[in-house]
């Protein structure tokens, strides 16, 4: 068994089979799909060319029966020039030639009856025997539109009847042929269906088994070798090409329309060394996904990255175009003398050549001109940009694209002045930052060492004991407090914290706040004005984080207002949100920038003589975001206004 699937012989052999079963599948899928419609049991009852046939009969009917009318009324006036219409023959003749087709219809009021069934009397047993279809009218409701003035028609004139598409017909009848022709269509499709999966399993069966047992593959690494020396472009163009020819090819080839001789074989065949080609290509793309390294040299030598590097190369092409133009002025102006000296032709012909040559030295030099003023431009802003002069603007002149690299360029010295101010204030934010975190950790530390210092004495009272355990234990409540604090601030700033949202009242929440904080408001020196409304306001919020962001700002107010001077608190409920600002006067000249004020450990107090870490209003700021909630600041002279809205 393992001689013969070593063989290279019977693996070409069964990979041959695996393609041209494929072959078959594809053709016959895409018969299929082009064809689909006719898989339909009996469709061609429901083809517009069947309804029109059936339409056209009625047509030649009404007229059939409107001249029999008119026949039995002449009749029934005992008109004595009373002649056959040759038309009415020649309309029951084009009826009789459709064989196919039957009709039997009664008029409601006089029971009179206009058929060509030969035997009406049992209308019921003949329709059961011989109908292959049937349409009765008048219908109660008409969806079809081929059938409306049918419809209409019996309606009007108080008539019932059928018409009726019968089997095996006396006569010729192109009908029926086209009804078999349908139904052999329908036949056809089902066995391609057929023929189409017992293929694919085949093939998938034997492309399976040989992936599973072939392990020689140094043939295939060889092809892809010199494959793969075709550049990447290439390929592309060639695949693109070839693939539109090939689906155009297939949809439009007769594969299953005549009996098998070699054409199919030759088809077939065709097929077969696009899907290699299609396996190959497939082959070096799974390669290319697993080597990085050769899909770059493959982009690498692609034409366009040859040709785009020539082009990069060619420093002298601004030359040559100067050296073209001033050739094309020569030839231009040597032209209508060359013409005048060799050739006896028209002075019409002379002065055309004289005027074109004005115009070219007059349009053209000016058109360059400015291209090369717009381009002098750009290279003298590139150059001040370079220099480090970021306020330099590049004047926008010339014709489209130079307006465009104009742009660009000032574009993107504007982004990156506005990236250099950004690493300027964030090296100075960090500076500020490690300074600031040093300067409030070591504080505490520092007082924390220097009482443990005096403990260590042994000449103390226990009376200075108890004195230096109690301002320990405030330095280290202080220092815990901050160390929470910068904990806190960074799991807001990275969003790695867990929200607990609830239905809040966030009136009752800011009373609460309020009350938590009684005793330092009683101890300040400041008043309260509170404007809160009685009612409940409701929001779906965190209700502990929001206390926390109430606690912060309240005691901002508490360490930062003037003393003596009010606080005012307001909670406003509009349509769609909720704001609670809190306005009071600054103990200190407020000259820093409102967006810094958010930072870590950034403080309006730059001596930093007060109580407060820095972290404050970074951490309110941060829970207010998290809930989708907006926190601004505004100052006006001494006046700190903080408002926060909330979304309902």
């Amino acid at each position: 068994m393992d001689t013969k699937l070593n063989n290279i012989y019977t693996q070409g052999v069964l990979f041959i089979i695996c393609m041209y079963l494929f072959g078959i599948t594809t053709l016959s899928a895409v018969d299929v799909l082009k064809n689909y419609k006719y898989i339909e049991k009996e469709y061609y009852l429901k083809s517009t060319s069947f309804k029109t046939e059936l339409f056209e009969y009625f047509e030649d009917i009404k007229m059939l029966i409107i001249g029999l009318q008119k026949e039995q009324q002449n009749v029934e006036d005992k008109n004595d020039n009373l002649k056959i219409d040759p038309s009415s023959e020649n309309i029951k003749n084009q009826v009789n030639l459709k064989q196919s087709l039957r009709y039997y219809i009664k008029s409601k009021t006089s029971d009179k009856i206009y058929t060509n069934i030969i035997d009406s009397n049992d209308i019921e047993n003949y329709i059961s025997n011989n109908a292959i279809y049937l349409e009765k009218f008048p219908r109660s409701s008409d969806n079809e539109w081929e059938f409306q003035s049918i419809n209409n028609w019996f309606q009007k004139n108080n008539l019932e009847g059928s018409l009726i598409f019968i089997k095996t017909p006396g006569g010729y009848s192109q009908m029926e042929k086209d009804f078999t022709y349908y139904n052999s269509i329908r036949e056809r499709l089902i066995k391609e269906i057929i023929l189409g999966s017992g293929s694919l399993i085949i093939a998938i069966s034997i492309f399976v088994f040989l992936k599973l047992n072939v392990k020689d593959k140094k043939k295939h690494v060889r092809i892809e070798e010199k494959y793969s020396k075709i550049p990447l472009d290439l390929k592309v163009l060639i695949f693109v090409l070839l693939t539109f020819i090939m689906c155009r090819f297939i949809v439009n080839v007769d594969f299953f329309y005549k009996a098998v001789d070699v054409g199919q074989f030759i088809i077939l065949t065709v097929l077969v060394v696009y899907f290699l080609y299609i396996k190959i290509n497939i082959d070096f793309i799974l390669r290319l996904i697993r080597n990085k390294e050769e899909l770059s040299e493959q982009f690498r030598k692609s034409i366009i990255s040859e040709v785009t590097l020539l082009i990069r190369e060619c420093k002298y092409i601004f030359i040559k175009e100067i050296l073209l133009f001033i050739a094309t002025i020569l030839f231009g102006a040597l032209l209508p003398i060359r013409l005048f000296a060799y050739s006896s032709i028209a002075n019409w012909a002379v002065m055309f050549i004289s005027a074109y040559k004005v115009i070219y030295l007059i349009v053209v030099p000016i058109y360059v001109l400015k291209r090369v003023l717009a381009l002098s431009k750009i290279i003298k802003g590139t150059d001040a940009i370079v220099s480090g002069d970021f306020n330099y603007r590049i004047e926008e002149i010339g014709d489209s694209n130079f307006i465009k690299i104009s742009k660009n360029i000032n574009s993107m010295k504007e982004g990156f002045k506005k990236s250099v101010e950004s690493q300027v204030k964030s090296e100075r934010l960090k500076t500020e930052l490690i300074s600031n975190v040093s300067h409030d950790l070591k504080t505490p530390l520092t007082a924390i060492i220097n009482y443990v210092s005096l403990l260590k004495r042994d000449n103390i009272s226990e009376e200075e004991s108890k004195k230096y355990i109690d301002v320990l234990d405030q330095k280290s409540q202080r220092l815990k407090v901050l160390i929470e604090d910068l904990f806190e601030a960074s799991k807001l700033s990275s969003g790695a914290i867990e929200l607990n949202v609830e239905k809040v009242d966030i009136a009752s929440l800011l009373r609460q706040a309020l009350g938590e904080l009684e005793d330092k408001i009683i101890n300040s020196s400041l008043t309260f004005r509170t404007n809160i409304p009685a009612e409940e306001v409701y929001l779906n919020l965190d209700g502990k984080k929001t206390w926390r962001v109430f606690e912060n700002l309240i005691s901002n107010a508490l360490k930062y207002s003037q003393p003596n001077s009010r606080v005012y608190i307001d909670v406003f409920e509009e349509d769609k949100s909720v704001i609670i600002t809190i306005k009071n006067m600054s103990s200190y000249e407020m000259d820093f920038d409102v967006n810094e004020i958010f930072e870590r450990f950034k403080r309006g107090d730059k001596a930093r003589s007060s109580e407060g870490s820095g972290l404050g209003l970074s951490i309110a700021k941060s829970i207010v975001e998290l809930q989708g909630g907006q926190m601004r600041i505004d100052i006006d002279g001494d006046l700190f206004k903080v408002a926060v809205e909330f979304k309902k």
